[in-house]
């Protein structure tokens, strides 16, 4: 048993670490029994009746990343203590556990999850198959702990938003069947969170033939926030949807009719925006662009596309944006460049970014929280990050019996659908920061719009980047989090029909060079 304080009370608590050996039920795995032995840590408030205490099972993003990074001092009991001359934790304000058990789960190839012989954790890098094998997970973590009746959370991050959607839509769909006693509980899943999530990357520009239109409140925010916003001098982030809104929407129509061509990676076709750019329609446009982003200049005729990056690129998605703008050099003269996963940031010009790095990390940290505090010992290391599976992961897979176009790559979006379908109470939270310029946060908005009950999804905005959470940005903006945990605990509180979000309203921040 474990105990911490938590707004001056007492949590006592249980741990645990381990495996389960799950399996997936896609027929590609059939032949090979497609069980992997996933690895999971669980933290259970103590002398609570499990039939009305949630519990909320965790993933962390990539794909390829493992669930450590989500547990210790993000939504987990205890954090690290820096301060401390050796390996020393202290208790985590922000944790979720006085509002529900947590599980923390690492998919195949991540943490210490491994595919069984004669599998390989390759077998499992695919959208269904992951989804698959982890949603059994959950029914068998919910059997051996006898979890039937809890109210049930999924949450996840980034890639989020692809898999969680996927795994609730298998659990509605599976409903009780597979539950070993209790089948007649009414909680198959109570909610989804989903934080700075990818839900369909088909409109996703950055590896799509798709508008940008959805990243441009993204860039005016970073714009504004390093003051090169000629429209937005001194305004808070959270006006910019109001104010832009309907540039957005002429924007993305442009897109359909005029430059889509620009944008065609194997052969552009650039006739249709030459001719527009003849047309007086063309320098209010580019103006705007200008105004909002700061990149390019007030248009004037005779301008090209050697003098103004909007007219080489007028859908400019985030990597040629970050290559655009000017994020000026440090105290030594070394070029910098915006981060991706947090626009108010930047990293020296030659450095990999965080959101593109392909290596694979090991945590000696996580491993040692786990030897030392839950008496988990294992051989193998930590993976917190393994690099290989992003390049290898099938994005295709989903939905094969697509009647449009079977090769699309993935929407967790009919998922979505589908779960309202058979859940029409279902919770859904969607949490997103300004800045994010991995996953910009008015595009999942104009993503979710294709919903039948879009006001179903409340999407929160809040002072941060990608990933929102305790460190979310300077030490000084730290408050933030509360923002974010207050938002979370009402989400958990109140039913659907009664949950109300307080506006966030707070001044631009400072950049921070990590």
């Amino acid at each position: 048993m474990q105990t911490i304080y938590l707004n001056g009370s007492a949590l006592q608590f249980t741990v645990a670490a381990g495996h389960i050996k799950a399996k997936s039920s896609s027929h590609a795995l059939a032949s090979r029994f497609g069980q992997a032995a996933i690895f999971y840590t669980a933290y259970t408030l103590a002398n609570q009746p499990k039939g009305t205490r949630p519990v909320t099972f965790i993933f962390n993003g990539g794909p390829g990343g493992a669930s450590a990074v989500m547990d210790v001092g993000f939504l987990g009991p205890k954090r690290y203590d820096w301060d401390a001359p050796s390996f020393a934790l202290k208790d985590n304000p922000n944790t979720l556990l006085d509002k529900t058990d947590l599980v923390f789960v690492d998919p195949v190839g991540t943490g210490y999850s491994k595919a069984i012989f004669p599998n390989r954790n390759i077998d499992f890098w695919s959208v269904d198959e992951d989804a698959s094998v982890l949603t059994d997970f959950i029914i068998r973590y919910i059997n051996a702990n006898q979890r039937q009746d809890s109210p049930k959370y999924l949450y996840g991050v980034s890639y989020g938003g692809i898999r969680v959607p996927i795994i609730g839509r298998m659990l509605l769909e599976g409903g009780t069947t597979q539950y070993t006693e209790r089948k007649d509980s009414k909680n198959v899943l109570t909610g989804l969170i989903l934080n700075s999530p990818i839900l369909d990357y088909e409109a996703d520009c950055t590896v799509s033939d798709a508008s940008c239109g959805g990243s441009l409140p993204t860039y005016a925010a970073v714009a504004a926030d390093w003051g090169r916003s000629i429209e937005r001098p001194g305004k808070s982030a959270d006006t910019i949807v109001d104010d832009i809104a309907p540039f957005i929407s002429t924007y993305n129509q442009l897109y359909v009719s005029t430059f889509s061509g620009v944008d065609r990676r194997m052969a552009p076709d650039n006739s249709e925006w030459r001719a527009f750019l003849k047309q007086s329609a063309a320098q209010p446009f580019l103006d705007r662009l200008y105004r909002l982003t700061g990149i390019g200049k007030l248009y004037e005729p005779g301008d090209s596309a050697a003098n103004n990056p909007w007219i080489a690129d007028p859908n400019m998605d985030s990597i040629e944006f970050i290559k655009a703008f000017d994020a000026g050099k440090d105290d030594r003269g070394r070029v910098r460049k915006l981060l991706l996963g947090d626009g108010r940031a930047t990293i020296a010009l030659d450095d990999t970014d965080f959101a593109m790095d392909r290596r694979s990390d090991f945590d000696p940290l996580a491993k040692l929280y786990q030897e030392e505090f839950i008496g988990y010992n294992s051989d193998l290391n930590y993976m917190a990050s393994n690099g290989e599976i992003i390049d290898k992961w099938d994005f295709w897979s989903h939905h094969p019996d697509d009647p449009v176009d079977p090769s699309r790559l993935v929407s967790s979006v009919p998922d979505l659908s589908q779960s309202f379908t058979l859940k029409p109470d279902l919770k859904v939270l969607v949490q997103h920061g300004y800045y994010d310029l991995n996953t910009p946060f008015y595009q999942s908005k104009l993503v979710l719009d294709a919903l039948p009950e879009p006001a179903k999804v409340p999407v929160k905005l809040y002072e941060a980047g990608h990933g929102i959470g305790p460190e979310s940005g300077p030490k000084e903006k730290l408050p933030l989090y509360g923002l974010v945990l207050n938002d979370l605990k009402i989400f958990y509180d109140q039913p659907l029909p009664a949950m109300v979000f307080t506006a966030m309203r707070s001044p631009l921040s400072e950049r921070v060079q990590p």
